[in-house]
């Protein structure tokens, strides 16, 4: 491969043209890139957008001074492409994060409404099976020893001078 098809393939696939300004002596480039890449000019090479559709834009790329040259301008194209692509690796790896952590939380949620339905029902289940058990549950009935039977006094009172007599049930009239 010959020297100046190495230096280009770095921006193979996003170069259109190389041009020379006969006015100014220098040469400037026409490159391609997606729409939603970034880039910037400098002091020593500016930028210009020649045209933007949905597919992607046209860029100038020339030297604002007559020192920068025609390397230069590659060089500098490899920087965009270079950085774009180094957000573009970036912005991949942190949907596959989200997308890992968005799995793990659906796993987690889902685990966790299992669990609480799983209590919700075993626990009233408990409860019910429990409530049953006891319902069904024959104890037998314990009656209290009798007790002998003492005779009952009657008490009568006069009301006048407040006194009380007992007298035996037994010696009641019948």
């Amino acid at each position: 491969m010959k020297e100046i098809e190495s230096i280009l393939k770095t921006i193979e696939g996003y170069l259109i043209s190389i041009e020379r300004d006969t006015v100014n002596g220098w040469y400037f480039m026409k490159v391609g890139i997606p729409k939603s890449w970034v880039f910037n000019e400098n002091n020593e090479i500016g930028l210009e957008i020649l045209s933007e559709n949905e597919a992607g834009k046209l860029l100038k790329i020339f030297p604002k001074k007559t020192s920068v040259v025609i390397d230069d301008l590659i060089l500098f194209v490899g920087i965009i492409i270079n950085t774009n692509e180094t957000i573009a690796n970036k912005e991949r790896e942190f949907a596959a994060q989200m997308e890992e952590f968005k799995k793990n939380l659906e796993k987690k949620a889902s685990e966790f409404y299992k669990e609480l339905d799983e209590l919700k029902d075993s626990s009233f289940k408990k409860v019910n099976d429990r409530f049953i058990t006891e319902l069904n549950k024959e104890e037998p009935k314990v009656r209290k020893p009798r007790k002998p039977r003492t005779p009952k006094a009657v008490v009568s009172g006069d009301t006048t001078t407040n006194t009380q007599s007992v007298e035996k049930i037994s010696d009641l009239p019948k």
